[in-house]
Order: C-alpha cells, then sequence, then structure tokens
C-alpha cells in the first residue's frame, strides 16, 4: 500500500483549505442561479447558460496559461495570490447582487466576474497540482491525489441541502456574502504552509513560449499524450450527455417527477462517493495504466446503458456507474501524468486538466442544440458510442498505457 499523504503537515493544511473552497463553490453557483431567477424570470434560461459559457470559456482560456505561471513562479505564493484573488472577485459578486448598482446592466458585470473567477481556478488548480509532488512525495501521491477528489465529491451534496435553506430565508446577496467566510480559513491555513515548489520551466521565455512547449512536450510523450486525448474523449463526449442534459432525460423520456428525479441524480453523487472512499483505501490502484483503462472503457459501457435503457432502476445503476468511472478516470489520469511528466514541465501538463473541464462545457451547448434539432434519444447513442470509440482508441495509440505500473521515486 502506497504512504498516506495525511501523515504530511503541509497536505494537511492543503487539503483542509480544499475542503472549505469545495463546500462554498456549489453554493456561490446556486446562489447565483437563484438570483439570476429572482431578477429575470423572463430571460434565466439565457442568462444561466450564459454563467455556465463564461465558466467553460475561462478554463479553456486561462488553463494553460496556469499551467505556465506554474511552472514559472513559486507555487505556494500562486496559491495565496490566486485565493487572495478569489476572495476579492467574490467580494464583488456579493456587493453587485447586494447593492445591484449598474441597473440593467448588473448581470453583464455578474458574468463578467464570473468569467474572472473561473480564470483564476484554472491558474490555481494547476499550482496546487504541481506543487503536490514537492508536499508529499511520489510514494504518497496516490493517497493525495484521491484525497483531493474527495473534498471534491463528498463537500458537493453536503453543500446543496444547505445552499437551498439559506436561499429560503435570506436574500441571495446575504448568502453569497456569507460564503466569503470560508476565506477567514483558507487564507490562514495557506500562510502557515512551509513547503517551496518554484517551476523549473522556461522563466527565460514568454509565457506564450512556455505554453507552445508544454503542448509540444505532451504531444511527444507517448503515455501522457495517451492519458489526456483519454481524459478529453470522456469529457467532450462523454460528460455532456449524461451530466448536462441528464436532467431533461430523465423527466422527458423517463417520465420522471421532481421527487423521482432527485433520487435519480443522487446515484451519480453516491457512485462518485463509493470511488472516492475505494480508492482512499486502495491508494495501490490509481497509479496503474490497467486502472484507467478499465475506469475509461467501464465509462463508455456505462454510458451505452443510460442511453439505450428506459428503465429507471437500470438507469439508476447506469447513473451510479457513470459517476463511479468518472472519478476513477480523473484520479487515475492524474497520478499517471503526475508521476511522468519532468518537474519543468508539470505544471503545464497539468493545466490541461481543467482545459479539458472548460471544454466539456461549453461542449454542452452544441450536443443540446443536436438533441434540440433532432431528439435527445438520437443523439444519447451516438455520443456514448463515440466515447468507447475514442477511449478505445486512445488504447490503441499506446497499448503499454495497460501496463503502466506506479512509481515511488
Amino acid at each position: 500500500m502506497a504512504a498516506n499523504a495525511l501523515e504530511s503537515r503541509d497536505f494537511r493544511l492543503l487539503f483542509a483549505g480544499a475542503v472549505l473552497v469545495s463546500f462554498v463553490m456549489p453554493m456561490q453557483f446556486l446562489t447565483q442561479v437563484f438570483w439570476v431567477q429572482e431578477r429575470y424570470p423572463e430571460r434565466e434560461v439565457l442568462f444561466i447558460g450564459l454563467l455556465g459559457a463564461a465558466r467553460g470559456s475561462a478554463m479553456i482560456l486561462f488553463g494553460l496559461v496556469g499551467g505556465a505561471l506554474a511552472d514559472r513562479l513559486e507555487r505556494r505564493r500562486l496559491l495565496i495570490g490566486c485565493q487572495l484573488a478569489a476572495l476579492a472577485i467574490n467580494g464583488g459578486v456579493a456587493a453587485l447582487m447586494l447593492t445591484e448598482p449598474f441597473g440593467a446592466a448588473n448581470v453583464a458585470v455578474l458574468l463578467g466576474l464570473t468569467f474572472a473567477a473561473a480564470a483564476n481556478m484554472a491558474v490555481d488548480q494547476p499550482a496546487r497540482q504541481a506543487a503536490t509532488p514537492a508536499i508529499v512525495g511520489m510514494a504518497a501521491l496516490p493517497s493525495a491525489i484521491t484525497l483531493q477528489m474527495v473534498a471534491q465529491q463528498v463537500t458537493f451534496p453536503l453543500a446543496l441541502p444547505l445552499v437551498g435553506f439559506l436561499n429560503s430565508r435570506m436574500e441571495p446577496g446575504e448568502v453569497y456574502a456569507l460564503t466569503l467566510l470560508a476565506w477567514a480559513g483558507v487564507l490562514p491555513l495557506l500562510f502557515a504552509l512551509r513547503f517551496r515548489s518554484r517551476g523549473q520551466g522556461g522563466a527565460g521565455a514568454g509565457v506564450v513560449r512556455n505554453v507552445w512547449a508544454g503542448l509540444r512536450y505532451t504531444r511527444g510523450e507517448p503515455t501522457i499524450f495517451a492519458v489526456i486525448v483519454l481524459v478529453l474523449a470522456i469529457q467532450l463526449l462523454g460528460m455532456p450527455g449524461p451530466a448536462s442534459l441528464g436532467p431533461s432525460w430523465m423527466r422527458n423520456v423517463l417520465g420522471l417527477s421532481e421527487t423521482q428525479f432527485g433520487f435519480m441524480a443522487m446515484t451519480w453523487g453516491l457512485g462518485t462517493m463509493a470511488a472516492s472512499v475505494f480508492y482512499l483505501v486502495r491508494n495501490d490502484l490509481p497509479g496503474r495504466g490497467l486502472t484507467l483503462w478499465g475506469a475509461g472503457i467501464g465509462f463508455g459501457l456505462c454510458a451505452l446503458v443510460f442511453a439505450y435503457s428506459r428503465s429507471v432502476p437500470l438507469t439508476a445503476v447506469a447513473n451510479f456507474g457513470l459517476g463511479f468511472a468518472m472519478v476513477s478516470t480523473m484520479v487515475s489520469s492524474s497520478t499517471i501524468a503526475q508521476q511522468r511528466v519532468e518537474e519543468a514541465m508539470r505544471g503545464r501538463v497539468m493545466g490541461l486538466f481543467p482545459l479539458a473541464m472548460g471544454l466539456a462545457m461549453l461542449a454542452a451547448f452544441p450536443v443540446g442544440a443536436a438533441a434540440q434539432a433532432t431528439s435527445m434519444e438520437a443523439v444519447f447513442p451516438v455520443m456514448a458510442w463515440a466515447t468507447l470509440a475514442a477511449v478505445a482508441g486512445s488504447m490503441a495509440l499506446q497499448p503499454g498505457l495497460r501496463r503502466v505500473a506506479p512509481r515511488t521515486a
């Protein structure tokens, strides 16, 4: 069994901060949605869609830039700077919701602040991931990556009931302002960190040249390239259907009521939580190529069952499997990439992961447009088969990926 990342003092501090941020992020997103619904009921669908587009486009534009910065700067200071910026940006959102100073232009300002917050997060994530090996060492890296996933997956379902309760009793601006208290814990934790991890790549060149160098490096490393291709396949082809259009599918195709939909949606969350706990116990598995291969194939197969099923129990099983496979893919892909990337390129390679998530957010629009023009029953199977084919293609691209074993040094 691999070492436990929680044995590291600095990782415990970093992890505690990640738990706080992961808890308030869904609260902030849903509170923005509630605010838009109250202020712009006639255009809420358009504006909520634009909020998603603002997040996705920022992650695409700044994911690679964030990776380049993580390879140029001292990562502890970069993390502190990102969280100070996060506090300032989210403070601006709270002030906007409370005072509404711009009249009809309030929503435009909200979109701009949402873009800035997502761009800041796209810089924070590669720095956080690139700093992790310096904090815990390679032996404990799978444990650290799994714990970071636990912070995301376990806090999300816990935050949902609380945000609904608070917004039913307070104004959205007041709820959003309340979430800023999280940084009273996050910032002292970051300032208490002792580790130092300076990126070793391309400080003498421009950021754009650093980005291109990172892309060339990724393309030239067969194992890392195959991992990124597999992640992109699942994010671009697999996620938009069940994740983005899943609520419409369950209501219009399966005929579920709102209450039944809540229970169905919970099965995805149960799958993600089960996978997080599983890999926390078996933290020797994420660094194996066979784990990543199985997770990718499993996601494609569950997507096929989801697309063809008209049975509520069978769809629930498929939804659980999708959540489990998604976490398995992210944990194993991050671990394999981290264990094989050169230190000088670590930030730029890890910056490709938020880029993939941003592409998935934007991909929901063309997939939804295609479903609107034809039908979800026609589009979902095509996307599921394409996901499975792309995963198989990534394995064919680098068949040795299945034999990849964890590295401890």
